[in-house]
């Protein structure tokens, strides 16, 4: 088993400028955050990727997709199975944003001045006859976009789109092909600026962790507590919050992923919290765990491990090593693994990277790491997370950190403290 270093030497670490935190407001006497220099920066390298992947446009639909190349943001509600807005960027060109028509297409493009090509989208989510309709219109504009670039006969990187979209591209003569890997590609290594906004937002949600801390107590329901963090996390600046994972008492083993409920946490219960929300584009994706009372003797067995673990990873993470040593390692050390059973990432012993989305590349998981590895890189973004079962099996501690991978080890940006009484001080 790998020697457990404590976390102090890794933690309250700052990217970007090494000595601050930035203000989240732009000014005239201090250079903050340049989100001008931050969009050319994005739409540089994505660029670059598709170049390499051999396409000769890129078509997406997904809001993060969306936001990397362009710079804009609409709710996911427009994006996330409907195709309500959607980009086109060719390889030599610059971004067309096909945006809802009407006030949404007025204010987005009077916001945006730095995109030129804004056009009402086509939306097609019918039911009858119209459904294919109006897909065959979408494609057939999508088409004569690519003509006027110059590109309608190389591949079209696309990351998602329903059937009736998809065939109509097809029946268009257009070449498709993943789209999303040269998004990954792009979005692998993180520039400065977006390192400032992945430190402003773990800020954000060190003030929710410890607004829970102060407000536990028996009696209090679990949604209640998703409220006092919904509450702070947008008073400081959240786009939005994708979720708040809650569990208390026996709904931590096993654990209860689908959120908050209205459960009364009840003195003893180990409680679990996930939050996962936007700030700036950028996505937070950390856990702590809470005991309402004084914890037993198996809550901090359990915690302990937990800890432990996450812990060989991150001191174990530099340039070099490879996710295939990370899985070994916790295989070592007894971590159990859903995986084995199912083939498949059972995101309990799992590591993954963080950013313009909650889950990305690369993976630590027993489904395939060991097999297929990726290996870290200097300015990765990683999130490391484990869950381990007290002794009774009643309940289970979860953790996780959220760090970016230095020339010597990593820098971790989750700086809420860990609970002295389940480390035993």
């Amino acid at each position: 088993m790998p020697a457990i270093t404590t976390p102090e030497s890794l933690r309250g670490a700052r990217m970007y400028d090494p000595k601050r935190i930035y203000g989240q407001t732009g000014v005239d006497w201090e250079m903050r955050i340049d989100f001008d220099g931050l969009r050319k920066k994005r739409l540089d390298r994505i660029r670059q990727t598709m170049k390499a992947r051999g396409l000769g446009a890129l078509l997406y639909f997904q809001h993060y997709g969306i936001r990397y190349v362009t710079g804009t943001y609409g709710g996911m509600w427009q994006t996330f199975d409907k195709a309500f807005r959607y980009c086109l960027l060719p390889a030599d060109g610059d971004p067309v944003i096909f945006e809802v028509p009407g006030v949404d297409l007025i204010c987005q493009r009077s916001g945006a001045p730095w995109i030129s090509d804004w056009r009402p989208a086509i939306i097609w989510r019918g039911s009858g006859a119209e459904k294919t309709m109006m897909a065959k219109k979408f494609a057939a504009e999508i088409k004569a976009v690519l003509k006027k670039h110059g590109v309608a006969e190389e591949k079209v990187g696309i990351d998602s789109v329903d059937f009736d979209g998809y065939q109509a591209l097809v029946d268009a003569g257009i070449h498709l092909a993943d789209g999303t890997t040269a998004l990954w590609d792009a979005a692998l290594l993180k520039f400065p600026e977006e390192l400032e906004l992945l430190k402003q937002a773990c800020a954000i949600q060190d003030a929710a962790f410890h607004e829970v801390k102060q407000a536990i107590h028996p009696g209090l329901k679990e949604v209640e507590l998703k409220g006092i963090i919904t509450k702070t996390l947008y008073s400081l600046g959240a786009e939005r919050i994708e979720q708040v994972t809650m569990a208390s008492g026996g709904r931590t083993n096993p654990f209860w992923r689908s959120g908050s409920t209205d459960k009364i946490i009840r003195y003893g219960d180990m409680i679990l919290i996930d939050i996962c929300y936007q700030y700036g584009g950028y996505n937070t994706c950390y856990y702590r765990n809470f005991v309402c009372g004084k914890p037993n003797r198996g809550q901090k067995e359990a915690y302990r491990k937990t800890y432990d673990t996450i812990y060989a990873a991150i001191n174990a993470i530099r340039p070099g090593v490879t996710t295939a040593q990370i899985a070994r390692m916790w295989k070592d050390m007894g971590l159990g693994y859903t995986d084995d059973a199912y083939g498949s990432v059972s995101l309990l012993q799992f590591a993954h990277g963080l950013g313009i989305t909650n889950h990305e590349p690369p993976f630590v998981t027993m489904a395939y790491s060991e097999e297929y590895p990726a290996t870290y890189q200097k300015d990765m973004y990683i999130a490391v997370e484990t869950y381990a079962e007290t002794p009774d099996g009643r309940e289970a501690a979860r953790l996780e950190e959220n760090f970016v991978v230095t020339d010597d080890g990593v820098q971790v940006f989750s700086l809420y403290p860990f609970e002295d009484e389940l480390l035993d001080g």
